[in-house]
């Protein structure tokens, strides 16, 4: 194997079979190419159609009884919410929760509930990468004033161990 093939340790074994020259390609499993792995098309959002409707009853009401906005300090305490959420979700491969291990990339909230969460997994190989974000969602659709969640897989930047916290390193024994 060539020094350009050669994969560091722990990578996915997701190949894109055209960038190889005097190798013979390796099979590439398809549920891998959909998953939007490096050098095809990252995954969107589900559409719309495909989601679970808003839920406006989740928000807070006005003296009339409609559903208000948020206030910026009710969008804080979602956040903190979701954040806490977010540390009850764990990759089942391994003792440590998304947000520690440095999946989560991105937590937004909107004044009328709707949560985004960008987060990546730790290979596109990842076994889970078909449920884990529809996990995710489903928790974060149960937190108060969530009136709508989104989680947006990408994979730009890459997951490495250094995005780990420190809490997390030292739970795996990683320096």
């Amino acid at each position: 194997m060539t020094e350009q093939t050669r994969q560091p340790e722990g990578a996915a074994k997701l190949v894109d079979p055209g960038k190889l020259t005097g190798v013979q390609a390796p099979e590439v499993d398809p549920s891998l190419l959909a998953r939007g792995g490096p050098g095809q098309p990252r995954p969107a959002a589900p559409a719309p159609s495909q989601r679970p409707p808003r839920d406006d009853g989740k928000l807070p009401r006005d003296a009339a009884g409609a559903p208000r906005d948020l206030t910026f300090a009710e969008m804080k305490k979602l956040k903190d919410a979701v954040t806490e959420t977010l540390r009850t979700v764990f990759d089942p491969e391994i003792p440590v929760n998304i947000y520690e291990l440095g999946l989560v990339y991105n937590v937004s909230v909107t004044p009328r509930g709707l949560v985004e969460v960008r987060m990546t997994l730790t290979s596109p190989a990842c076994p889970v990468a078909g449920t884990l974000p529809g996990d995710v969602e489903r928790k974060l659709r149960g937190v108060e004033w969530v009136a709508e969640a989104v989680v947006i897989l990408v994979w730009e930047p890459p997951w490495t161990k250094s995005m780990m916290s420190e809490a997390a390193k030292l739970e795996l024994n990683i320096q």
